[in-house]
């Protein structure tokens, strides 16, 4: 994405002969306001910091732009047709005339579903040179520019890859939960949804990329974690058949065998007899065709059939 972003930058700062860009991106995960740059040149970091910041949060130039307009603002435009002087705005003021640019752009970034993804800034040391060409030239490469600045471009492509009846989801590294345009979270990934909730309060403590869930309804559930860049993780959620014609208490079993607990230890969790829990390995070691513990935990964690907790007698479906 950064390699991307510096070289589509590149051809427009060439071809708009600019003294300074920057290409931001805003992450819908990050539960803030602020931008992320990808590509930027002739900005001083103090610069680079305030637009990213300052800029997006409270200068009525961007509210503007972000709400109103989908061209490249310059600080004329502003005047023109807003009434609004931005060279007395604290960005001009403080930052962009000290730096010695006298005139620039900003141009919000949309995809093709509406989902804003971040701005271009362009700046010049005179005013002259922003001519309408030179804005024209860069609201072409729009469309480009936001797919440029999608963070959740590869959850979207991945999601897209899902099985037809499978569910989606996107959490952050901070716990924040996002839905996905191309696959919908269903019911049990939806905002009340209790896998949602599940996945939220244990997101800390996630080891296995696969495993089984089971709904208030006693059916079976697959989740899957794709983890991708910055702690992002990609949630599916699929219902399924239980395994190995399994039952939901042969399953609960089966996790714990696969921790290394014995009988009577997996008894006590689940509050029933040690004779009963060696009825269900027998069981369990029939329908899974396997001969021992160990081969039960190695085929169990193979085919993810792990639960995303240990289980105790509180999930008794």
């Amino acid at each position: 994405m950064i390699d991307r972003a510096a070289e589509v930058t590149g051809i427009i700062r060439d071809l708009v002969r600019c003294s300074a860009f920057a290409l931001c991106a805003w992450d819908p995960l990050a539960r803030t306001h602020r931008h992320l740059t990808l590509a930027s040149d002739g900005y001083s970091d103090a610069v680079l910091a305030h637009v990213n910041d300052e800029f997006v949060r409270s200068n009525p130039a961007f509210m503007i732009a972000h709400r109103d307009e989908p061209r490249a603002l310059r600080w004329r435009d502003y005047e023109k047709d807003w009434d609004l002087w931005f060279q007395d705005t604290p960005t001009a003021r403080d930052y962009l005339i000290p730096s010695g640019f006298s005139e620039g752009s900003t141009m919000c970034l949309r995809l093709p579903d509406g989902r804003y993804c971040g701005a271009i800034h362009v700046s010049w040391t005179s005013p002259a040179a922003a001519t309408d060409e030179r804005r024209e030239i860069t609201e072409r490469f729009r469309p480009i520019l936001a797919e440029v600045c999608d963070q959740l471009r590869m959850p979207h492509l991945l999601a897209e890859t899902l099985p037809v009846n499978a569910h989606a989801l996107v959490i952050s590294a901070n716990g924040a939960a996002f839905s996905l345009k191309a696959r919908a979270p269903g019911v049990h990934l939806a905002p009340d949804g209790a896998l949602r909730r599940l996945l939220l309060d244990t997101a800390s403590t996630w080891s296995a990329r696969r495993f089984l869930w089971c709904d208030d309804g006693g059916q079976c559930h697959r989740v899957t974690l794709i983890p991708r860049q910055r702690g992002v993780v990609l949630v599916s959620e699929e219902q399924i058949e239980w395994p190995h014609d399994l039952s939901w208490r042969e399953i609960q079993v089966l996790h714990l065998v696969s921790t290394g607990a014995s009988n009577p230890q997996i008894a006590n969790q689940l509050c029933v007899a040690p004779r009963t829990v060696s009825t269900h390995v027998e069981h369990i070691l029939a329908k899974m065709e396997c001969v021992s513990r160990t081969a039960l935990a190695a085929r169990a964690v193979a085919e993810g059939l792990l639960l995303p907790r240990d289980p105790g007698n509180r999930d008794r479906r």
